[in-house]
C-alpha cells in the first residue's frame, strides 16, 4: 500500500473541503468493522495500536507513547513525518503547534471524545480557529472499509456469575428520578448487558462499540450497528442511525456521561436536542473491574489454559533447529484453539527473536516474520479469549546454551522486579500510581527504565486491556477481587526483555486492611538467563516455589509429549 499517496490523498480532500488542518486518530468510526489498517496506518504506515495525528497541507505530525516511539520512527517516511513522545505532545499541543487565526480545524465527532472536544472549542476562541465536525471522516470515505457482517450474541449467566437484569439495576441505583445516564465505554456496556461479538475482530477483540442509554426510570436502549441474535427482555435494541430520533421522543432528562470516552458526536446530539449534559460522578466503570466469584474461578482457568500453551510452545521453540517468528506464533494459536472453550486470541501475538525483541509491540505478521535458527533471545506475549476469560502473558528464554552475561543481569533483574511486585503488601484502595513504582525499583537501580505502565486490568471474556491502568500518571486505586497484569521490562537498541504474569488482588494475611496478590498463571522463567547473586533468599524461595507449582500443575498434563515433559522438568529445578 502506498501510505505517502494516501496522505496526499487526505490532503486534496482539505483543499476541497476549505479545511486547513485535521485531526487523525486510530479509527474515526464507531461503526464495528473488521480492518487491518487503522486510519492512523492508512496514511502514514504505523502499525502501533496507540497514536494521534494532526494533518494540514503543509505538515504532518504523529504523536505515539514510549512503546512505539521506535516503531513509528521506522515505519513512516521521515521527510513527511514529525515522531512526537505522547503524553509531552497530545492532542492540544499538536493543535497549538499547527493551527493558527482564521484556520479551520477537522474534527471526527466519533473519534474525538466530548472533553477533547470540549478542549479544542476553548483552544479555539483563544487562538482564533473554527472547528468542523464531521460526522465522516475523511479518511474513512478513501479507505472504503467493508462493514462487518457478523452479529451480536449474549454471555450466560454461568459465565457471568450474574443476571443481566441484575447489573442494570446496579446502574440505575446510582441515578436521581430525572437522571440518566449514556454510556460508550464498550468495556464497560458488554460488562453490564453481556453483549459479544459472535466473531472477533481483526484486532481480536470479542466486544463491540455500542452506546447504551440508561434512565432512572424504564427500559434501556442499547445501540449498535450489529444485530443482536438472542432473545431477551432487559433492553431495547437500535441501530446507531436510530439514536437522535430515540432522543427526540424521550423525556428531556439530565444525562450523565464521561466526557473522557464519550464521542462528541453523541453529546452534541444531546445537546442540540435539550437535553442537560452532566460529567458522570458514577464510577461505572468500577463495576466490571471487582471480579465476582464466577469471574475469578473463570479467569484461572483461562490461565491455566493459556500457560500450557505457552509451555508447550516455549519446549518447541527451543528444542526445533529451525522454525520462524510467524510458525512460532501460529504454533502457540494452534494450541490454544485445542481447547473447545477457546475463542480465539485476545491480541495478536508478538513473537520476536534476536533484535526484534527491542520492539515493544512488534508484530511477526507485518514485518515478515524473522527466520530462527542457532542461539538467540526470543520473547513470547500472547493471550487467548475463552467462552468466558481472557488472559494476557509474557515470557522471554534463550535458545542455545550460553547466553551473554549482559543478558542474564537484565533478564535476572526484570524478574527481581516482577517478584517484588507480586509480593507486595499495601493498604486497601491504593493509587496504582504508587504501586507501579514498586517493578521499576530494581530497574531504576540497574540504570533503566521502561516507557510504558507495568499493568492493566484483564476483563473476563471480554477486553484484555481494561481498568486499573498501573502507570505512573495513573489515577485509579487497587481493591480486593482486581484480576491485573505486571509486566515490567528493560528495552535496549538491539534486544528487549519483558516478563508478564496474570495477579488476582485479595485481601492481606498481613492485615485486612492491606491487599496481597495471588499469580494465576505458571509458566517456567528461563533458568539459563537467571543469575541467583542478584536476587534474595526470599526471592529465589518465591521463585522456587512457583516453579514447583509449575510442575505439579502441568507435567501429567503433556501427556507423551516428552520434548515438553524434560523441558518443563528443566526449566522448574530448584535454583
Amino acid at each position: 500500500m502506498d501510505f505517502n499517496l494516501n496522505l496526499k490523498k487526505l490532503r486534496n480532500k482539505l483543499s476541497e473541503l476549505c479545511i486547513d488542518s485535521i485531526l487523525v486518530s486510530m479509527n474515526s468510526s464507531f461503526e464495528n468493522t473488521d480492518e487491518s489498517f487503522s486510519d492512523i496506518r492508512f496514511i502514514s504506515g504505523f502499525s502501533g495500536s496507540n497514536g494521534r495525528a494532526i494533518v494540514s497541507l503543509k505538515e504532518a505530525i504523529l504523536s505515539v507513547d514510549g512503546r512505539y516511539t521506535k516503531q513509528a520512527i521506522e515505519q513512516t517516511d521521515a521527510a513527511i513525518w514529525k515522531i512526537e513522545l505522547y503524553p509531552v505532545v497530545d492532542t492540544i499541543k499538536m493543535i497549538e503547534d499547527v493551527l493558527e487565526k482564521g484556520n479551520t480545524l477537522g474534527v471526527g465527532a466519533l473519534s474525538v471524545t466530548y472533553k477533547t472536544y470540549l478542549s479544542i472549542l476553548k483552544l479555539s476562541q483563544k487562538l482564533g480557529f473554527k472547528i468542523l465536525p464531521m460526522a465522516r471522516h475523511p479518511v474513512q470515505e478513501e479507505k472504503k472499509i467493508t462493514k462487518s457482517n457478523v452479529s451480536l450474541t449474549l454471555m450466560n449467566e454461568e459465565h457471568m456469575g450474574e443476571s443481566i437484569k441484575s447489573r442494570i439495576e446496579r446502574v440505575k441505583e446510582t441515578l436521581q428520578d430525572n437522571e440518566a445516564a449514556l454510556l460508550a465505554d464498550k468495556v464497560m456496556i458488554g460488562w453490564i448487558f453481556g453483549i459479544r461479538r459472535s466473531e472477533l475482530s481483526k484486532d481480536k477483540s470479542v466486544l463491540a462499540n455500542c452506546i447504551a442509554f440508561i434512565p432512572k426510570l424504564g427500559m434501556p436502549a442499547v445501540f449498535c450497528d450489529l444485530e443482536l441474535k438472542a432473545n431477551q427482555t432487559d433492553f431495547e435494541m437500535k441501530h446507531f442511525n436510530e439514536f437522535e430520533s430515540y432522543i427526540n421522543n424521550i423525556e428531556k432528562v439530565t444525562v450523565n456521561l464521561n466526557y473522557n470516552n464519550t464521542p462528541a458526536y453523541f453529546a452534541l446530539i444531546l445537546e442540540k436536542s435539550g437535553f442537560k449534559i452532566k460529567p458522570s460522578e458514577k464510577e461505572f466503570g468500577s463495576f466490571e473491574i471487582i471480579k465476582n466469584k464466577t469471574e475469578i474461578t473463570n479467569q484461572k482457568s483461562g490461565a491455566e489454559l493459556t500457560s500450557l500453551a505457552f509451555i508447550k510452545t516455549l519446549s518447541f521453540l527451543e528444542n526445533t533447529k529451525q522454525t520462524s517468528e510467524t510458525e512460532i506464533a501460529k504454533f502457540f494459536e494452534n494450541k490454544i484453539m485445542e481447547n473447545k472453550h477457546a475463542i480465539g486470541l485476545s491480541f495478536t501475538t508478538i513473537s520476536a527473536f534476536k533484535d526484534n525483541t527491542s520492539i515493544v509491540h512488534y508484530n511477526p505478521f507485518i514485518s515478515g516474520g524473522k527466520e530462527i535458527l542457532g542461539d538467540g533471545l526470543f520473547l513470547l506475549d500472547a493471550g487467548a479469549h475463552f467462552n468466558n476469560s481472557t488472559t494476557d502473558m509474557t515470557r522471554v528464554v534463550y535458545r542455545g546454551d550460553s547466553p551473554p552475561e549482559e543478558y542474564k543481569i537484565i533478564y535476572s533483574n526484570v524478574l527481581k522486579s516482577l517478584i517484588m511486585f507480586s509480593t507486595a503488601h499495601f493498604p486497601d484502595n491504593s493509587y496504582a500510581a504508587c504501586i507501579d513504582s514498586i517493578a521499576r525499583i530494581p530497574i531504576w537501580n540497574l540504570g533503566y527504565d521502561y516507557a510504558f505502565g507495568t499493568g492493566h486490568g484483564v476483563g473476563c471474556a471480554g477486553n484484555v486491556h481494561e481498568p486499573p491502568r498501573i502507570s505512573q500518571l495513573s489515577q485509579d486505586k487497587l481493591n480486593s477481587s482486581i484480576i491485573l497484569t505486571v509486566e515490567p521490562g528493560i528495552y535496549k537498541e538491539n534486544f528487549g526483555m519483558r516478563l508478564e504474569n496474570m495477579l488476582l488482588t485479595k485481601p492481606s494475611s498481613k492485615n485486612p486492611n492491606f491487599i496481597h496478590f495471588e499469580t494465576l498463571n505458571f509458566i517456567p522463567f528461563c533458568r539459563k538467563l537467571i543469575r541467583r547473586d542478584i536476587f534474595e533468599n526470599s526471592e529465589i524461595d518465591w521463585l522456587n516455589d512457583y516453579h514447583f507449582q509449575t510442575l505439579k500443575k502441568f507435567k501429567d498434563k503433556l501427556g507423551s509429549d516428552e520434548i515438553a515433559i524434560n523441558w518443563l522438568e528443566e526449566n522448574t529445578k530448584e535454583i
